[in-house]
């Protein structure tokens, strides 16, 4: 289907949502015009920080609206997934918000939403199918881009050149945001032959990242750079490099250059103590609340969002795009390092979260 076929379909399902929905408040939908609306949120994981602020921020963006709220979490199980969306369709939503574990696989129940005409929010990772109201992610490819820039940076100013041995611990790829991290950062390191890159699989999972770093260490006892396309799990990059004896700051004879994706609280910290270079950062907290204000200015009252500039200065970020992909309305946040030189503004989604919300790991 060529992009503009695809773009003509697209709005035609608009309009017909749009009549379906004149059409449903003549019937059932109607009786329960005077209800709280249940707008519910499924999670793929309570296990990541990340994933528990986002869903914090989903729950008091939604309860802020007047909503009524429920979460489940599929704990990195596609199919129980799909079957909590089923279960979540049986109880008439007015809208439904999710992170998916699988880009490709949530569309099945995605269309199953759009054929009942219930507005479906995709937040950070995207869909591949289906038509959704509004999707708030990240530039996952340029994230990964702009973390190998900043090692690269890193080894320059380190051998006065651009070369050294490089570490990326990448994670699952059926999600689409992982692999997209893993595609940025390796076609970057490519770009310069003097890098050697060890390219790794670990699941996203911190026991395997402690191992392939550990495994690496002994192959490589002079490892210049490790990277992780999120915090969470390179808690076990860390305990291998403090069982090695190169948990070392910036500056310290043995350190090694570490960048992550994320801008937890904890990469706060560690950047703080100067253990860490940088962290790339996304903005689950931003994710959430875009996307309820997109479902409740447009979506859920059928209206299509609307293409173009969005602005918000709450944000450090500050100015985004909402462009028209294969899925619908989509704001792209743009990837930014965090370092020594920000790492406290208060603006940063990691120190709403811990400071503000006082969320904190378990």
């Amino acid at each position: 289907m060529s992009a503009e076929l695809f773009r003509s379909s697209r709005r035609a399902f608009l309009k017909g949502a749009a009549a379906a929905g004149i059409a449903l408040a003549g019937g059932a939908r109607a009786a329960l015009a005077q209800a709280k609306p249940f707008v519910p949120y499924s999670n793929k994981s309570l296990d990541y920080y990340f994933f528990v602020a986002q869903e914090e921020a989903v729950k008091r963006a939604v309860e802020a609206q007047g909503w009524e709220f429920q979460a489940v979490n599929a704990n990195f199980d596609n199919t129980r997934q799909l079957e909590q969306w089923q279960n979540l369709l049986l109880k008439n939503p007015a809208a439904i918000i999710s992170d998916p574990i699988d880009s490709q696989a949530i569309a099945s129940a995605i269309k199953r939403y759009n054929a009942k005409n219930i507005p479906v929010g995709i937040i950070d990772t995207p869909a591949l199918d289906g038509q959704v109201a509004v999707t708030v992610d990240f530039d996952n490819y340029q994230g990964g881009a702009m973390a190998a820039e900043q090692i690269v940076k890193l080894l320059t100013a380190k051998h006065g050149s651009a070369k050294g041995t490089v570490l990326n611990c990448y994670g699952a790829l059926q999600s689409v945001a992982w692999r997209l991290r893993k595609e940025g950062f390796e076609a970057t390191m490519q770009k310069y032959p003097d890098v050697k890159l060890f390219s790794r699989p670990t699941e996203g999972k911190i026991d395997k990242m402690q191992a392939v770093t550990l495994a690496t260490l002994a192959e490589v006892p002079d490892l210049d750079a490790v990277h992780a396309p999120s915090d969470t799990p390179s808690r076990g990059i860390v305990t291998a490099l403090q069982q090695k004896n190169r948990w070392k700051t910036v500056g310290e004879d043995g350190h090694v250059i570490f960048v992550n994706i994320d801008g937890e609280p904890i990469a706060h910290q560690w950047i703080r103590e100067g253990h860490m270079d940088a962290s790339v950062a996304q903005d689950p907290i931003a994710y959430a609340e875009i996307t309820v204000e997109m479902l409740a200015k447009y979506a859920m009252k059928q209206q299509p969002v609307p293409i173009g500039p969005y602005e918000n200065k709450k944000y450090f970020w500050e100015r985004a795009v909402i462009t028209d992909s294969i899925t619908g309305p989509s704001l792209i946040i743009a990837p930014f390092i965090i370092d020594k030189s920000n790492v406290d503004d208060k603006r940063m989604w990691g120190n709403i979260a811990y400071n503000d919300w006082g969320l904190r790991y378990k």
